[in-house]
Order: structure tokens, then sequence, then C-alpha cells
């Protein structure tokens, strides 16, 4: 008897809830207003053309709706986002862009065969043949960018160092000049061919050793590897004709007991050169009065 009194019990009390619950009204839908929507660009992106999208700001966030569409950042530029579609007559997805000024971009994308606008600018400069400049190179491009400028403007220079080379059967590698710039070194480099034999370099490298060494013992090297090399597409020079290049390397200094060696060997050949600079020649690295400007990536 107890048992059913506690069933009836039981139901009772629920029957009371679903009476409450059915009394309460339900709960409106709230409309969002039309000043927190955020507007959709309309973009056509095609299988055989690349569309670029240029936006005032480094792109840190890109978000695809599906894997119809690619979509990358163009290398060595922050501001530029190149789509295509991965699949041709895809349907309808979207496409989202954050910037480093805090700007949301959202846009709706469409497949279209032959997109006619594969360039938008949302950076709000010219674009196309007045060349523009909208690039917003990343750090290291730039850094990149302003490193060969200034070794291009190194090779210029006349001789800055008194006479500072080796010579062997006629060919003579020598020191032009030395500068420092940013916390790196640029070593100017030259290498004459006085012989009617012409001269095909192998490679070159730089590395620091003891001045003085005592025989049956073993040699300690440390090669140094440079950050970059002006000219080092040619590596061939005829006879009587006259090499250059600018080797740059970070900024370091070395003990006086210790010099850096500059070995230059010949493929296939036997004149090969040793060019030693000591602590003092590198502690004489001219300033480079000012930095040239950054040669603009497109």
């Amino acid at each position: 008897m107890k048992t059913r009194r506690f069933v009836f019990a039981s139901l009772a009390s629920l029957g009371l809830s679903f009476s409450a619950l059915a009394q309460q009204k339900p709960l409106p839908f709230l409309t969002i207003e039309a000043q927190y929507l955020i507007s959709s660009y309309h973009l056509g992106v095609g299988f055989q053309k690349t569309t670029h999208l240029i936006f005032p700001s480094a792109v840190t966030y890109v978000d695809l709706g599906s894997g119809s569409i690619i979509a990358d950042k163009a290398q060595g530029a922050e501001n530029i986002v190149k789509v295509k579609a991965n699949a041709a007559s895809f349907a309808q997805t979207n496409m989202t862009v954050l910037t480093s000024d805090g700007k949301l971009y959202s846009f709706l994308v469409d497949y279209e065969r032959d997109p006619k606008i594969i360039n938008v600018n949302f950076a709000g400069a010219a674009v196309g043949g007045g060349g523009v400049p909208v690039v917003q190179a990343s750090k290291a491009a730039q850094a990149k960018n302003s490193m060969e400028s200034t070794a291009a403007e190194v090779a210029a220079k006349k001789r800055t160092v008194r006479r500072h080379d080796v010579r062997k059967d006629d060919i003579t590698l020598g020191l032009h000049g030395l500068y420092t710039a940013d916390d790196l070194f640029y070593f100017q480099l030259y290498m004459f061919n006085k012989s009617n034999i012409g001269y095909d370099i192998d490679f070159v490298k730089f590395y620091v050793r003891d001045k003085k060494t005592v025989k049956r013992t073993a040699v300690q090297e440390s090669e140094v590897a440079p950050r970059y090399v002006y000219n080092s597409g040619r590596s061939a020079f005829a006879g009587n004709t006259l090499l250059e290049r600018v080797y740059v390397y970070p900024k370091f200094t070395i003990p006086d007991d210790k010099q850096l060696v500059v070995e230059m060997f010949e493929k296939g050949g036997g004149r090969h050169l040793s060019l030693k600079i000591t602590n003092q020649d590198i502690l004489k690295a001219r300033m480079l009065s000012s930095p040239p400007a950054t040669v603009a990536t497109r």
C-alpha cells in the first residue's frame, strides 16, 4: 500500500511540474540588430587563375568554409592573401580574414570559370600600371632585401684596404674592403686571373684557425658560413679578367692568437689560394654611413 501511495504521489508531482512548464511562456528569439552585422564581400575565384587580396595590415588569421578553395599568404608579404579554387563548380562557401589592426573581412566565395577581377585592394592605394607599392614585406624579407642591397652597394665601392692579397700561378685573391652595418660584416673580395688559362672556382670558404700550430698537432679549424654572397652566380673568369664578390657574415671578432683564413679552390685544378685576415684587420671594418633603401617586393 505504501508503494502505491508513493507512485501516486510521484505522478502527481510530475503532473504539477509539467503543468508549471506548460504555463511558462516560450523564450522569444532575439533579433540581431543591423549595427551588429558584418557584411560579406562577394568573391569569384577560378581554377586556372589566382586571385590576390591586398589588405592594409598584416594578415594574422585565415579561415576557409570548405576545402573547395585554397588560400595562403603570398611569400615574402605579410598583407597579401592568394586564393584559388581547389575544384571546379563548387558550391558557395565562405572565407574569413583577420588582420593585425583588428579588422575582420568576410567573403562569400563562388566559383567562376573565368574571373575577370583577380586583384582586390583593401589597402586604399592604386594597383596596376602605376606600380604603386602595396606590399608589406615580412621582417625577414625586409632584412634580406636590405642585406642584398647593401652588398650590391659595397661591390660598387673602390678599394679602401691597403694592398692585402695573395698570389699564386698568376691568380690573385685579395681583400678590397671590409664594412659593417646592422651587425653584419661585408667582405669585398676580388679575384684576378693574370694568366691565359681560365679559372673555375670550386668553392670559397672562411674559417678561423690558430696562427701558429705545433707540428704533429691537429689543426683546430672552425668554418664560418656566409649569410649571403653577392655575385655568387659567376664562378668562372677567363684569362686577364677580374671577378669581384661580397661575402656577408654575422658580426664577429677573433682572439689575437687566431686568424681568419679565406681559401679559394680551383675546380679540377691545383691553383688554390689562402688569404689570411687578422683580428686587427677586422677591427678596422668601416661603418657604412647609411643603409640603402629597402627594395620593394612586388
